[in-house]
């Protein structure tokens, strides 16, 4: 069964809260009845070690218990009396003579409790049940009452002697004390789990409250409506995560702008050439141009233009999608450069531009070679096709990257144009089909590199900066050529 956040944390919570009061209640009163227990034994032990010592000190002399002359003050007897009177406590003393007879206290049969005892001791002492045993203490209960008992065997066998002392403590009955104070007990306890419970009821929904918002604005994010949420939480996780969605809705949602705005211009990009092919191929059908070999090259070359923008849309996505994988290898950028040059020189003839090239130093790098082609191809013929007559190529380290730099000699970047001049299919004064420059730089962020581009009075001027080693941003192992 699913609960939701707030009975998760109300429930643990209201079960603690009636639990805690009940096992306190048992602890305490386990804890009472053991400290009773120790108490009455702690001072019945009192008394039993006065007792000891004056049955060891008095074991030798034969000094009778009940006398009139001048040395009965020194009788074990009269000790016994003087320490029952003397010592504090509730603990209390039976001393019994021959024939059981009560030597001490005289007014026993006045004290119910103590005459209670003395029958117990009568029934143990004569009867077919079990003796006190001499010498230990403990626990018995005699009637309704729970005591702790010494019984100590003196032992002299003299007429008026002392041949038994018993020793008692009673054990205070706790079920009195826990019937005052339950009620008390229990209603402060119950009071205070009344106004935790509604406590917690409250925190919990101020957790679950934003949870149940983000959820809503989570599934809003999966309909693509991107509503900004605000859950007024000050839990410090939450409001982190709400910062996030929100960060995530505007990313999505810009994301959701760009990829429509893309397909709105892939569409018309595509549409154009696929027009004029349908147009002239219609006529051809048709007879109408007189020319046909005219016609089939328009055909030819908007169908050129046409896979140009596949091709580029085609890169683009798998680049996005992270389906191109790096494959890395090991080349001289200068003799790289010079090659891609060369490749260049049939445009640059076309337009009467001139390709300076200034290698500096030779320097080794591992790169992607299809990547960097296409981001060296596209952003030199962009230069070419905006120069009056020379693109300048030159290479420079710097740390542990190496800097591309290709400068035109035309009318330089536009400042409405220069922000835009890396979007898709943003196409300037002149521009081809806008997917160009978009490439290179996408190109180069793939490998951890970058393009940059800035306008100066002589010219246009990019920016390539290449890693010198792309290895990390590569999926298998490169090779070496």
């Amino acid at each position: 069964m699913k609960l939701s956040i707030r009975m998760k944390i109300f429930l643990p919570v209201m079960f603690l809260l009636i639990a805690f009061p009940v096992a306190a209640w048992f602890v305490f009163s386990y804890a009472l009845d053991g400290h009773m227990n120790y108490n009455a034994k702690r001072d019945l032990g009192q008394m039993v070690k006065t007792v000891e010592e004056l049955a060891d000190e008095y074991s030798n002399l034969d000094v009778p218990d009940e006398t009139n002359e001048p040395d009965a003050g020194k009788s074990l007897l009269s000790a016994l009396r003087n320490a029952a009177q003397t010592e504090s406590g509730e603990s209390k003393m039976l001393v019994i003579g021959n024939n059981y007879r009560v030597l001490y206290p005289k007014n026993y049969d006045d004290q119910p409790e103590m005459t209670q005892m003395y029958s117990e001791f009568l029934t143990r002492m004569t009867g077919n049940d079990s003796a006190f045993e001499s010498g230990e203490i403990t626990e018995e209960t005699i009637g309704d009452t729970k005591y702790m008992l010494y019984f100590l065997d003196v032992g002299q066998n003299r007429p008026g002697h002392v041949q038994n002392v018993l020793l008692y403590c009673p054990i205070h009955d706790t079920s009195v004390i826990l019937n005052e104070v339950s009620r008390l007990v229990l209603m402060i306890m119950g009071a205070m789990a009344g106004v935790s419970i509604v406590l917690f009821w409250f925190v919990a929904g101020s957790i679950s409250t934003p949870v149940s918002r983000l959820c809503e604005a989570a599934r809003g994010i999966g309909e693509k409506k991107f509503k900004k949420v605000e859950t007024g939480t000050n839990v410090k996780e939450l409001y982190e995560l709400e910062n996030e969605i929100n960060q995530m809705q505007d990313n999505l949602l810009k994301a959701d702008e760009a990829e429509r705005v893309f397909f709105q211009n892939a569409s018309h990009e595509l549409r154009t050439p696929l027009m004029s092919i349908s147009g002239y191929a219609q006529g051809i059908q048709r007879g109408v141009f007189e020319d046909v070999s005219q016609a089939a090259g328009v055909i030819l070359d908007e169908s050129s233009r046409l896979t140009e923008v596949v091709d580029g849309i085609l890169t683009l996505t798998r680049m996005d999608q992270m389906r191109y994988q790096v494959v890395p290898v090991e080349l001289g950028i200068r003799e790289y450069i010079e090659d891609q040059i060369e490749r260049l020189e049939g445009l640059a003839y076309q337009k009467k531009i001139k390709l300076e090239f200034l290698p500096g130093d030779e320097h080794k790098i591992i790169s992607d070679v299809m990547l960097l082609g296409r981001a060296f191809s596209n952003v030199t013929s962009n230069c070419i096709r905006y120069a009056k007559e020379m693109v300048r190529i030159s290479v420079e380290e710097n740390g542990e990257q190496l800097k591309i730099t290709i400068r035109d000699d035309g009318p330089g970047i536009l400042e409405d144009d220069l922000p835009h001049l890396f979007d898709r299919f943003y196409k300037g004064k002149n521009g081809n089909h806008g997917l160009g420059l978009s490439i290179a730089k996408r190109s180069m962020e793939y490998m951890g590199g970058d393009i940059a581009a800035k306008a100066s009075p002589e010219g246009a001027v990019f920016t390539i900066i290449l890693p010198q080693d792309c290895r990390s941003f590569a999926v298998e192992e490169w090779t070496e050529v």
